[in-house]
């Protein structure tokens, strides 16, 4: 049977519990802190933190002199999903409050943060990245070099098989070539003994897991884990219970005002219901009046129009009566122009004679003596002419 003294570091609470299948791995992380006492730190795809920030608390609360990086895009992938800068941002702030002095964060490829570390200068790496098979490989293939004499490798998920995970198909080769053991809880976690200077009971818990007595170690700290896991969905439940009181109290608050606007928009539309009919009233009164001088307004047309009509009537009828006067009194007038054109032919002839009378008078009087005497003769003439032409004239001007 297997011998495992049991360890306080075992017990550590996260104060930071960020939601995380990995929260089920840090009482073993904390453990494994206090047993191997690494310098250098390194992890490779963080997401919120929970590893991350589990292993800086684990280094302080120890007491190591170590640092740890902490080295992801923090943009997402295809497993993890994709993700806006809000979860690096809120990481970011955390850590520079707590942990600034023995961690850093990298933003950047995994590969692009080699040249910043040392050949064989890495305790400690945890593979956490994109978990496809090639991606898992080429990880820790490329980080290889970097490992120290002691480095441990840890890989999260190997026991995932769906969504194109292959941790556990590289793990099944990878595991065979070095001492190692695996915790099957929490999607999984391989602990992969890589160098060759490796404290005695990370060995002893390898030669268990080769004989296959690994169970029992296994089951203690899945247990261990579930506590953390369960602290972490009390405080889930509590968050989401004080958001929902949160939530209960502005809507309560957004009822309130809602209800006071109601009852002031009812209010307001009573008055402006009064108002209206106030003014509908108002409207039929004056089309009531209107309607009352219209009808008055045409009654006197009409009556206008009938005095009108009437004078036009009159008007023709005088008209008519005059015209026909006036043709009654085209044969006398007719006949009083022939007349009259004989009468001022004999007028005239009269005065030429008279005239020529004058002229040959054998009498030896001047010629004013008869000029004198024809005058008189010719204005008695135009008299008569004057007296037969003006009763015509009236009667043509119905005077």
């Amino acid at each position: 049977m297997i011998d495992f003294s049991f360890s306080p570091a075992m017990l550590m609470m996260p104060r930071k519990l960020p939601h995380s299948a990995w929260l089920g791995h840090i009482p073993f992380a904390s453990w494994l802190l206090e047993v191997q006492r690494p310098e250098l730190i390194v992890e490779l795809g963080t997401h919120n933190g929970a590893s991350f920030l589990a292993l800086c608390q684990a280094v302080e609360a120890q007491q190591l002199s170590a640092r740890v990086f902490a080295i992801d895009t923090w943009e997402g992938d295809e497993h993890a999903g994709f993700y806006g800068n809000e979860i690096y941002a809120e990481l970011r702030d955390y850590q520079q409050r707590h942990y600034a002095g023995i961690s850093e964060m990298m933003r950047m490829r995994f590969d692009q943060a080699l040249e910043y570390f040392a050949d064989g200068s890495v305790d400690l790496l945890h593979v956490d990245g994109l978990h496809t098979y090639e991606a898992v490989r080429e990880d820790f293939e490329s980080w290889r070099a970097k490992l120290s004499p002691r480095a441990v490798v840890i890989f999260h998920d190997s026991c995932v098989r769906e969504r194109g995970f292959g941790v556990w198909q590289y793990w099944s080769e990878i595991s065979k070539q070095f001492p190692s053991f695996e915790f099957t809880h929490t999607h999984g976690l391989g602990v992969l003994l890589v160098g060759e200077q490796q404290p005695e009971k990370l060995l002893h818990l390898a030669g268990a897991a080769a004989r296959g007595e690994f169970a029992a170690i296994n089951q203690l700290f899945d247990s261990l884990g579930r506590n953390i896991k369960n602290v972490e969905e009390i405080e889930r439940v509590n968050g989401g219970l004080v958001a929902a009181h949160n939530e209960i109290g502005r809507l309560n608050q957004e009822e309130a005002r809602l209800r006071a606007a109601l009852d002031k928009n009812i209010e307001d539309s009573h008055e402006q219901i009064a108002r209206l009919n106030a003014e509908e009233a108002q409207l039929r009164a004056l089309l009531d009046k209107s309607g009352e001088e219209a009808r008055e307004q045409m009654a006197r047309s009409s009556l206008e129009e009938a005095r009108l009509r009437g004078l036009l009537e009159r008007n023709a009828e005088e008209t008519n009566e005059r015209y026909a006067a006036v043709e009654s009194q085209l044969p006398a007038l007719a006949q009083a122009l022939s007349l009259l054109e004989r009468r001022v032919l004999d007028g005239l002839e009269g005065s030429r004679g008279l005239l020529n009378e004058a002229m040959h008078t054998e009498r030896e009087a001047s010629v004013a003596s008869v000029i004198e005497s024809v005058i008189p003769r010719l204005e008695e003439q135009d008299r008569k002419l004057n007296h037969l032409m003006r009763p015509w004239w009236r009667r043509l001007s119905g005077r």
